[in-house]
């Protein structure tokens, strides 16, 4: 993260360019939006979103959408044991940042922002957290069934939904028709390979 900031610094003075940030921005959270939008008109009995957390860009639009449309709409964020900074947030009541990350989903370790944050800690209903090896068997769904290839970071919805902490929390025995974000396809084949052998 700090590397990539740097760069983007040096960007910045070097041409005066604009930084947008990738997702705590006001214009990033309401073009994450359109996803609630598009799920509800396509399936209006949707009762549950569940949506990869990093930043919480993603998930602040989809939310803030999701529960301006029906507002008994469950949002629930899908995150990375190794990243799992938004769970550890909602617990402590107060942004909390790690002092490593260690996931296989490399899209999912930025950190909660001053704008993101509010609206994670108001309208998400829950966080998920699952590990890298329900992460990768996700992925391998994706691919055997879907016919899609999903970067990890994608299809920790998937990894959420199949997991013990949600079919096995009373709780979420309610979800009867769940919508899950699966998004990006930024996949090193490489990795996928080896990470199917482990």
């Amino acid at each position: 993260m700090q590397s990539r900031e740097d760069t983007a610094n040096k960007v910045l003075q070097d041409t005066g360019a604009v930084l947008i940030p990738s997702s705590n921005d006001g214009r990033i959270i309401s073009g994450q939006g359109t996803i609630s939008l598009e799920f509800l008109e396509q399936a209006s009995e949707i009762d549950t979103l569940i949506v990869p957390i990093s930043g919480g860009g993603m998930i602040s639009g989809v939310a803030l959408a999701a529960k301006a449309i029906n507002p008994a709409i469950r949002i629930l964020a899908a995150e990375p044991l190794g990243a799992n900074d938004a769970f550890q947030s909602k617990s402590n009541g107060r942004i909390t940042k790690l002092s490593e990350v260690n996931t296989i989903a490399d899209g999912l370790r930025a950190f909660l922002g001053d704008l993101t944050w509010p609206i994670v800690r108001d309208l998400v209903d829950d966080v998920i957290v699952v590990d890298d090896k329900e992460i990768i068997q996700a992925m391998k769904l994706c691919y055997e069934i879907l016919k899609i290839a999903v970067e990890p970071s994608g299809a920790i919805g998937l990894a959420a939904v199949l997991s013990d902490g949600f079919r096995k929390n009373p709780v979420y025995s309610e979800c009867n028709h769940i919508g899950i974000v699966l998004s990006g396809g930024n996949v090193d084949l490489g990795v996928l390979w080896n990470s199917f052998d482990k």
